[in-house]
């Protein structure tokens, strides 16, 4: 087959259709996800190439993390759908919770990269539980 490329494509569209179709439709905080998760992704690789540390290794781990969550995610839409019959309010908080995982990262990367943080930088720590102690280092 000439154009691999062509036919990834088109499966990858019909399989985000199905799915698409499953779930009633994916939602904007669903789409709002997949944004941040590219994003997290870029910044990801970008704090890796300036820390030296860039690994195809590490860069695909990421994206089959990414992967299961999303399939993750579309099979708590579907089971939510089907059995408890509702309008997807579990499947749409469980996308803002992993939207906010995928933020701090983006975040915890512009550190990486250098970028100053400000107050951003303390409200990361005490959300991962990494709060100052009185001499300025972390607990």
């Amino acid at each position: 087959m000439e154009r691999v490329d062509l036919f990834f494509k088109a499966s990858v569209g019909m399989i985000g259709s199905f799915v698409s179709w499953m779930v009633g439709g994916l939602g904007m905080a669903f789409s709002v996800l997949l944004v941040l998760m590219l994003f997290d992704y870029i910044t990801g690789l970008m704090a890796g190439y300036v820390q030296k540390e860039l690994s195809s290794r590490i860069g695909l781990t990421g994206l089959f993390r990414k992967t299961y969550i999303i399939i993750l995610i579309g099979c708590v839409y579907m089971i939510e759908k089907t059995v408890i019959q509702s309008n997807g309010v579990v499947g749409d908080g469980i996308v803002v919770a992993y939207s906010i995982i995928e933020f701090l990262s983006i975040v915890e990367n512009g550190g990486k990269l250098g970028v100053p943080l400000g107050p951003l930088k303390n409200v990361i720590a005490v959300l991962k539980g990494k709060g100052e102690s009185s001499d300025g280092k972390g607990i």
